[in-house]
């Protein structure tokens, strides 16, 4: 079988044995990718830092044609986000993104508009955890995984740190931390168009009248915006705001993060964590590494 080049986002790794390695990638060409590095554990590997956690690799491969994990021969590494590492927040989002990507998606779906999406969100979050402002200079705990998920391909298995917390002088600022959830909002929309599942915001989902008023509410069951005769039925729905309605529909439309206001963006986190944990079937790990505990 000829072998496939790609370039790849590593999303997930964990060890296959003493010397090989299991790396889950999501590529452009192929969508998710799982193959075994043989070698890829040695200190003196050819593959060398390019299967680390959230890094970026252009890689060959041999498909199995038995559905089983797919052979890495070649990696070179492409990109790297070093910057993340200067921002507790800015990392868990990059976890987060990843493990919507791994968790999320089907293996040999290409979404080539995600893949860009989430390079774009990672450099995004490399740029805001480059503020040189106090509150961003710590440094990182262990990756909050779980065991044998590490984006350190030779260090020790690591467990997971407590929730973050912002405080005082610690984690990032209140402005840093707003651009950051605003970046991984955008992340989302897009990762929920591309399965299918983007908010319908211009009628009611269930009987197509406009939505009216100061307030309206969300269903994520339903798919977007229930009106008040059809939203008993619907358990989940959520209320939101004039301007959380228009603040959605503009990171739905693509607006740049950056220009969401503050009080549409902590209005929508919630809403946005529901949806994304309705259509994966459980809440994400990292979801509450991103937005806080209790949220």
């Amino acid at each position: 079988m000829p072998a496939e080049k790609a370039l790849a986002l590593v999303v997930r790794g964990t060890d296959w044995s003493e010397t090989s390695r299991i790396t889950t990638l999501f590529t452009r060409e192929f969508g998710k990718v799982r193959g075994l590095a043989k070698g890829g554990r040695r200190l003196k590997s050819s593959f060398e830092v390019a299967f680390d956690l959230l890094t970026v690799c252009r890689v060959v491969f041999l498909r199995k044609a038995s559905g089983g994990l797919d052979l890495l021969t070649e990696a070179q590494l492409a990109e790297q986000f070093p910057a993340l590492r200067r921002d507790l927040h800015a990392l868990n989002a990059g976890y987060y993104v990843a493990e919507l990507l791994a968790d999320g998606t089907q293996d040999y779906d290409p979404h080539p508009d995600l893949f860009d999406a989430a390079l774009g969100a990672l450099r995004g979050l490399g740029e805001k955890a480059g503020d040189p402002s106090p509150g961003n200079q710590k440094t990182p705990p262990p990756n909050p995984l779980p065991r044998g998920e590490r984006g350190d391909q030779r260090g020790g298995r690591s467990s997971s740190p407590p929730p973050w917390r912002e405080g005082p002088g610690e984690g990032s600022s209140r402005a840093s931390r707003g651009r950051v959830l605003a970046a991984v909002s955008a992340f989302e929309l897009v990762w929920l168009k591309e399965l299918g599942y983007s908010p319908r915001l211009d009628e009611c989902t269930g009987c197509g009248a406009a939505p009216v008023g100061d307030r309206v509410f969300v269903s994520p069951a339903a798919g977007g915006v229930v009106c008040p005769a059809c939203g008993p039925a619907a358990l989940d729905r959520r209320p939101l705001s004039a301007a959380g309605l228009n603040a959605l529909r503009g990171l739905v439309a693509g607006a740049d993060p950056g220009s969401l206001p503050a009080a549409a963006g902590a209005e929508l986190r919630p809403l946005l964590g529901l949806w994304v944990s309705t259509v994966l079937g459980r809440r994400p790990r990292l979801l509450g590494y991103v937005d806080g505990p209790g949220r």
